[in-house]
């Protein structure tokens, strides 16, 4: 059954995800939805839409508004693909129209093996829901070899890191697993490098 949605159809269907590393690229967009036009952080997310757009990537969001529909409109400002993920039961949220297909989830499980199916994912400021997208990349990026690799981007996640270095059980392998870097400007490098050399997942470690 097709998993694939136009905006114009509205009905959200339901079926099997997409095979990973299928072309073209999907770079997957992390951010918060209560972000709004005129911030800073907004201005970055439609600017970084765009740099992954004329990579020739398709940019796949959470499919609503905030960072991701910026990210989604600067693609698609771009003449790029972009494609949302939204959620069947929210119905009080309307996906943003920039999203040229739609991929409906029934439940947040389905959303995040849509999610995983990307190439990378890029985490920009967010709050609870990209913290645990976020969580859930990395965590699928220490045992999956055919899973989204992570990019953090700005001081903020970086003071994060380092206050999960201090307060979680884990070691200096699984914290060079996310890429971090300080602005927009560097992410795509950091893509490309993931594309052309692929990290190797740690293996199941508890």
């Amino acid at each position: 059954m097709d998993t694939s949605s136009s905006q114009a159809d509205g009905v959200p269907p339901s079926g099997s995800l997409p095979e990973p590393h299928s072309a073209p690229v999907e770079v997957a967009v992390l951010g918060s939805a209560r972000i709004p036009p005129g911030d800073p952080r907004h201005d970055d997310a439609r600017r970084l839409g765009r740099l992954l757009a004329e990579q020739g990537w398709t940019v796949l969001t959470g499919g609503y508004g905030g960072l991701m529909g910026a990210a989604a409109g600067g693609a698609a400002a771009a003449g790029g693909r972009t494609v949302g993920l939204p959620m069947a039961p929210w119905g009080h949220l309307t996906p943003d129209p920039s999203n040229a297909e739609l991929r409906w989830s029934d439940d947040y499980p389905q959303r995040l093996g849509f999610l995983l199916r990307a190439r990378v994912a890029v985490a920009l400021p967010g709050g609870i829901g990209t913290l645990a997208e976020a969580a859930a990349v990395w965590a699928a990026a220490q045992t999956e070899p055919d899973t989204a690799r992570l990019v953090l981007v700005g001081p903020s996640w970086r003071r994060l890191m380092g206050e999960f270095a201090g307060e979680l059980v884990v070691d200096a392998r699984d914290l060079q697993l996310p890429v971090q870097v300080d602005a927009i400007d560097a992410v795509i490098p950091a893509v490309l490098d993931l594309l052309a050399v692929p990290r190797p997942p740690l293996g199941a470690r508890g």
